[in-house]
């Protein structure tokens, strides 16, 4: 098992509930990539272009800096791509080149062909699996926009976030 980049959907459309579900996920998966001794990132994200990435690199880090990240809101719209980039580039660049990626939100967002296809691209070359968690627990049913790039879908109307980082976990994330 590698490292875990998570990106944390932190627009306006997530605030609330589904806000607190995807950073009990996103910080349990922390917890687990530490027991583990593993890496892990959290990509928070919203708007295009805009996006905040936290490094926990293994027993490097104290609980201010799991404060700090848990503390973070970003608002403003959604943008897929700039999280996927910011992604690939810890995987080229911060050394998370054998990394999975956990990709945390409401749904709400569509990414144009030409990303998809490059994104495709970059999987077959590094084989990494996204994963993700569909914060629908108050619309359930909805997916259409997670399903053009993850391999596997969890949705918080499902499945309690427990049962999801179980999940999780079980598949090798």
């Amino acid at each position: 098992m590698g490292d875990i980049i998570c990106c944390l959907d932190e627009s306006d459309s997530t605030e609330g509930d589904p806000a607190a579900w995807g950073k009990a996920v996103a910080l349990t998966l922390l917890e687990i990539a530490a027991s583990g001794g593993r890496n892990f990132a959290l990509v928070h994200f919203s708007s295009r272009g805009r996006c905040q990435t936290d490094l926990f690199r293994s027993g490097m880090y104290s609980m201010d800096d799991k404060m700090k990240a848990a503390e973070t809101f970003l608002g403003g719209g959604t943008s897929f791509e700039t999280p996927m980039w910011e992604s690939l580039r810890l995987m080229r660049e911060e050394g998370f080149e054998n990394a999975d990626i956990v990709f945390i939100s409401d749904g709400e967002c569509a990414m144009p062909e030409h990303f998809l296809k490059e994104l495709r691209q970059e999987q077959a070359v590094r084989r990494f699996t996204i994963t993700g968690v569909l914060l629908d627990r108050c619309s359930p049913g909805m997916d259409f926009s997670l399903r053009n790039f993850c391999q596997n879908i969890y949705r918080t109307s499902k499945l309690a976030g427990e049962d999801i980082v179980r999940e999780l976990v079980r598949r090798r994330v």
